[in-house]
């Protein structure tokens, strides 16, 4: 190919040029080069920014002269709609952006793209979706979120899922006792704003959702269950966002301060705390005081009452919060200092005993 654009750029006869910009694309189309593969080598040809959209599928490019990724630039396309049979099924354009004197081979270089992509979009085998969306066979979820699989036999599972190659999802982390009798109620929770759904039960308390679009507003879930989404990523590196919703979904519901539904985004660098060395976050002497409260007589309500002194800046507020009086509150804190080792007098000590909390909740109490 790279001789071949050598060669055009040396012929001198216009329709001998036009010939070979013919047989440029010819050869993209008899090598069966996809979408892609088809706007960095138009874009290399044509020494411009090109682009090309296929609706159907939902593939789009864009490739600077250089071959690099390149934004839609805002003006001054060239465009070609890309037609198979009668239907107009994307387009492709061209951008300069500096005129150039060759607008004649732009033309023909962006009618023979359009040739070249709607080629590329007859290859591609629509599959039919399932006509409702639901439960699918969680051996196909499993193997497509292991992260083996190549991307190939991804984006074939991808298909049998209903799923377009290419279509970008959310994985979503499900967990909780009796999860898969509650799948349905949390398929109902969802709606119709997610799109496509898939739902699948791994194990008897994990189960896996794949959506088309993540929820508006966090849906409310079945009692005793908690959910994490992970970010958008192209459905055969699922694995992708299925290891980030798994992280996500041990910090849903840890208190009442944790809603059960979480967006992974939400997190930042919280997710950090998700460490796997766990017998070493078990042994720092702030975390083990943690558990000695928890294991006083009234431990579980001197932990829900530090949730809220940590989130307080100041003891009548956290009295407010708690309904207790500030007293109270204060004489409670001062037998908690005691066990942690410090006074939680502080803006300072608060963040630390927050912090020790959490990494209890996570890493010990569970």
């Amino acid at each position: 190919m790279q001789g071949l654009l050598r060669r055009i750029s040396s012929i001198d006869s216009a329709a001998e040029r036009a010939l070979r910009i013919i047989e440029f694309f010819d050869q993209l189309v008899v090598h069966g080069a996809d979408i892609e593969a088809i706007t960095r080598a138009t874009a290399v040809l044509a020494e411009a920014t090109v682009g090309a959209e296929d609706d159907v599928h939902g593939r789009h490019a864009a490739i600077a002269p250089t071959g690099a990724d390149a934004e839609v630039p805002d003006n001054g396309l060239l465009c070609h709609d890309v037609q198979v049979g009668d239907r107009t099924v994307g387009r492709v354009w061209l951008h300069r952006a500096v005129p150039a004197d060759s607008k004649d081979w732009d033309e023909l270089i962006v009618e023979r793209m359009s040739m070249a992509v709607a080629a590329a979009h007859s290859r591609r085998r629509t599959v039919a979706r399932p006509p409702v969306s639901g439960m699918a066979d969680p051996a196909i979820v499993q193997y497509l979120l292991g992260g083996e699989a190549s991307e190939p036999d991804a984006a074939r599972a991808a298909l049998l899922l209903g799923f377009a190659v290419g279509q970008r999802i959310r994985a979503v982390a499900v967990e909780g006792g009796e999860v898969a009798g509650a799948l349905a109620e949390t398929r109902s929770a969802l709606g119709s704003s997610t799109g496509h759904t898939v739902l699948a039960a791994l194990t008897g308390t994990t189960a896996a959702l794949l959506l088309a679009h993540a929820p508006a507003d966090p849906p409310p879930l079945p009692a005793g269950i908690r959910a994490c989404v992970g970010p958008a990523a192209p459905v055969e590196h699922a694995a992708r966002s299925w290891a980030i919703a798994r992280r996500g979904v041990r910090f849903a519901g840890l208190s009442l301060g944790w809603p059960n539904w979480l967006d992974a985004a939400d997190l930042g660098c919280l997710i950090a705390l998700d460490g796997r060395d766990e017998d070493g976050i078990a042994a720092l002497g702030d975390v083990r005081a943690i558990g000695a409260i928890a294991a006083r007589r009234n431990g579980a309500e001197d932990l829900a009452l530090l949730d809220v002194v940590c989130a307080s800046s100041s003891v009548r507020e956290a009295a407010t919060l708690a309904t207790m009086h500030h007293s109270s509150v204060s004489y409670r804190m001062r037998a908690m200092s005691e066990i942690l080792g410090f006074d939680l007098g502080s803006a300072t000590a608060r963040y630390r005993a927050r912090t020790a909390l959490l990494l209890w909740r996570l890493h010990v109490a569970r």
